[in-house]
């Protein structure tokens, strides 16, 4: 981090990222903290900064003070690696000490306890917190929990059909069934078997009786207000058959024309790209919470359609790089339908479905993110964004920024308002077009944060 951005990030105050500290009180106390930065967002303690955000400097000896921090650092469970920095400004000593996000399936604790950051807050997570802890972090994982079920439960012509599409349709004439879900680690053996959720969901004869919270809710209302049913439905089946029968109602109660085409043929037109409708659906599946007891639900409107499911986005995703990332909330239920050809795993679906709204000419999706739920609302008005295919199709703003990064490595806000003269709402909205379309990525998460191009785009 070099002296502008450690300026810029003091300047800023106090965030769930970033923490100032006149000076290094109590190691216990800091251990907390690190542990909560690490089972967080991850984050940076600055020491030697007062309380109206002035440098006052550091007045012990700075070899002991980062032998202190070390240590402290040695005390959580597993420890924590943080990268200490030692800077002079205004011609005094301070430190910054960085502390990265704790790696996938994996928490750390500070004697016995678990903390997280919330806001400017530490957090000590305790009782039931903690089960919703471990499901948001993807150490409780719904799909991964051994069942009551048993062999018999299953449905072996679900689960040819599984190897006709991936192009093995003579796979159990020289393997058992028993061995399929063991090598495909959806059962464990260990004397008995245990067949994991994730099988049941996808192969039982009868899901439902499983998981009863795994119906779909389908209704289309007339006018733009829930309040006149016109028609509905109710899924409660496997992943595959949800997705199927969820987008042949849409299908059936959407507007649509028959254009003629080049050859001569009839083709139906939907009022919504069945594409984008598709994707929407198959995400509420693949990425809900499982634990959660509440429906996903697909709701018709003159002007829109809502996709509501249960479960807000997995802490490992943080708001800002939502539909630049793919987190997998439930990991085995995500690579069936992958072996379904459902889902690719590129963290690609957002800005192919703004892609496919913006060629039909129609507003870009909407995405709600709330505590509990994620909704997607597609609308069927026009819109006036153009599809991002090539470097070409970005504006002149986006363009400038690109060049800009080719010669000087990195950039910030600040620095795309500047350069073109607009406002700061602009200049978010030519960032985030520009990392959904992924020509440049964000490092850092704190206020100092900058973006870099994408090596994939270059």
């Amino acid at each position: 981090m070099d002296k502008d951005q450690l300026s810029e990030v003091i300047e800023s105050g106090e965030t769930q990222e970033v923490e100032l500290k006149q000076a290094f009180h109590s190691s216990q106390d800091f251990s907390k903290l690190m542990c909560g930065f690490a089972n967080t967002y991850g984050g940076m303690v600055i020491i030697g900064i007062g309380a109206k955000k002035e440098i006052i400097g550091i007045k012990d000896d700075i070899d002991q003070l980062q032998q202190k921090i070390s240590a402290a650092a040695q005390a959580i469970s597993p420890p924590v690696i943080p990268e200490i920095q030692v800077h002079t400004t205004e011609g005094r000593k301070i430190i910054a000490v960085i502390i990265q996000k704790a790696i996938d399936n994996t928490f750390h604790t500070f004697q016995g306890v678990v903390y997280v950051k919330v806001g400017s807050t530490l957090k000590k997570i305790e009782g039931n917190q903690l089960v919703e802890f471990l499901r948001s972090r993807q150490i409780l994982c719904f799909d991964e929990i051994s069942s009551d079920g048993t062999m018999n439960d299953l449905d072996i012509e679900k689960i040819k059909d599984y190897f006709k599409v991936r192009g093995h349709d003579d796979f159990l004439k020289n393997n058992s069934v028993e061995n399929f879900l063991v090598s495909s680690k959806l059962a464990s053996k260990n004397g008995n078997l245990k067949i994991k959720n994730a099988a049941l969901l996808f192969f039982a004869k009868e899901p439902a009786e499983f998981f009863p919270q795994i119906e779909i809710k389908l209704a289309q209302f007339d006018g733009i207000e829930p309040v006149k049913i016109i028609s509905h439905q109710l899924i409660q089946s496997d992943p595959v058959n949800s997705i199927e029968k969820s987008l042949s109602f849409v299908k059936k109660n959407i507007s649509k024309s028959i254009e003629i085409t080049d050859k001569a043929k009839r083709e139906e037109k939907f009022e919504y790209p069945i594409v984008v409708v598709r994707e929407a659906i198959v995400n509420a599946i693949a990425h809900r919470d499982y634990f959660s007891k509440d429906s996903i639900q697909i709701y018709l409107f003159s002007n829109r359609i809502e996709i509501t499911s249960p479960g807000s986005l997995p802490i490992g995703l943080p708001r800002e790089l939502f539909g630049t990332l793919s987190v997998r909330r439930n990991p085995i239920i995500y690579r069936l339908l992958r072996d379904y050809d459902y889902v690719e795993g590129l963290g690609s679906g957002v800005p192919r479905m703004i892609n496919s709204m913006r060629e039909r000419g129609l507003k870009d999706p909407e995405f709600g993110i709330y505590e509990h739920f994620f909704r997607i609302i597609l609308y069927n008005l026009k819109g006036s964004q153009k599809p991002i295919e090539k470097y070409a199709d970005l504006n002149e703003r986006q363009r400038k920024a690109v060049e800009f990064l080719k010669k000087h490595k990195s950039i910030k806000t600040r620095k795309c308002m500047e350069m073109n003269n607009t406002s700061f709402g602009t200049a978010i909205f030519d960032i985030n077009e520009l990392l959904k379309f992924k020509y440049i990525k964000k490092v850092g998460s704190y206020r100092g944060a900058y973006y870099v191009l994408n090596e994939e785009k270059k």
